[in-house]
């Protein structure tokens, strides 16, 4: 599982009370110019204390790139540059064309096909609002539909397996600083109807989740908590459940197998593949590393996933292309390069796949 890393927001309640250790008669004291002076170095530092609860910070690079595959797996969705910062995509897998669902002024992020590919869910930045929001589309860019509204931040939005419903993570937590605002990957489930209709929180505020999926029948969600998988009723009727295997861990839509990506530092990662109960854990990636994301397909029979890449050494930023790999992982090789995400109606493959 790859997060963003977050943004470190200065504690200013600790620092006007007595952060400095000076005690509130030396505060009195201090000449007004210094203080003045000493604000003005604090605010070029660390950011405004009173925020910009309009802006929303945004990783740099592909930190925040995803992948989805049709239920046909003749095409592969996912998010690159574009009019908003970030527009949808489609890559059309018989011949590698791209084409862009709509061209919007919105940040979008991480989106996902209806079981019938007629309708797109994901997750945006409307200009002006901090938090991003649920929305559908249709595959042709059409019937735009906002469906969440709330001073929250959702994402990782997903149909369930008869298309009436949608999961996703909403983190109701803000915190702001400086020039960028602090939203988390998680926070509690919520569903709501495709419709918009109907919204409510699954998992209680006291335990961070993310990453949601429907089990295969639709009855159940499974998400991940940073203690591991737990598993819980669609309609809350019972407390969530642990499941077996890593956090972050992408079931097929079958049920029957989970992948992930595992590793200690990010070239060490490789894409796994296992049983629903975790057993028989095997590599896929052997010989490369720095993989992320793995998508199964609606056959099951293979895995897509990203694999990052630092182009311009430590001191750059990360970039990811697309790879492939069967799930007995005898074939292994790259679909697309980085220049895919950067520039998506320009690109060409390299190579015929």
């Amino acid at each position: 599982m790859h997060l963003s890393p977050r943004r470190c927001v200065p504690n200013f309640r600790g620092i006007s009370s007595g952060g400095y250790v000076m005690g509130a008669v030396r505060a009195k004291t201090m000449p007004i110019a210094f203080r003045f002076l000493t604000c003005v170095t604090m605010v070029c530092l660390c950011g405004c204390p009173l925020g910009t609860p309009r802006d929303h910070y945004r990783p740099i690079g592909h930190g925040d790139t995803t992948i989805a595959v049709s239920p046909m797996d003749d095409a592969i969705l996912f998010n690159a540059a574009g009019t908003g910062g970030r527009d949808l995509y489609r890559l059309n897998l018989s011949d590698l064309n791209v084409t862009r669902i709509a061209e919007t002024t919105d940040y979008e992020t991480a989106p996902g096909y209806s079981p019938d590919g007629l309708r797109i869910v994901y997750a945006a930045g409307v200009p002006g609002d901090r938090a991003d929001h649920i929305f559908t589309i249709r595959h042709d860019g059409s019937a735009k539909t906002q469906l969440t509204d709330m001073d929250a931040n959702d994402t990782s939005p997903r149909f369930s397996p008869d298309g009436e419903m949608i999961v996703f993570a909403r983190d109701k937590t803000y915190n702001w600083g400086g020039m960028a605002a602090n939203w988390e990957p998680g926070g509690v489930i919520c569903l709501i109807n495709a419709d918009g209709s109907n919204l409510r929180q699954l998992t209680s505020d006291e335990h961070f989740a993310f990453e949601p999926y429907f089990s295969a029948d639709g009855t159940r969600i499974v998400y991940s908590t940073v203690n591991g998988r737990m598993s819980i009723p669609v309609d809350g009727s019972a407390a969530p459940q642990p499941l077996p295997g890593p956090f972050g861990a992408v079931p097929s839509y079958d049920g029957k197998s989970i992948a992930y990506s595992k590793g200690k530092y990010s070239p060490d990662l490789k894409i796994f593949i296992a049983n629903a109960d975790a057993t028989s854990e095997r590599v896929l990636t052997t010989n490369i590393g720095g993989c992320y994301r793995p998508t199964f397909t609606h056959a099951g029979d293979q895995l897509y996933f990203l694999r990052e890449e630092w182009p311009d050494g430590a001191t750059g930023v990360p970039k990811f292309s697309v790879w492939k790999t069967a799930i007995d992982g005898a074939t292994v090789r790259m679909l697309s390069d980085r220049g895919l995400f950067d520039a998506p109606l320009s690109w060409k493959p390299r190579t015929t796949p």
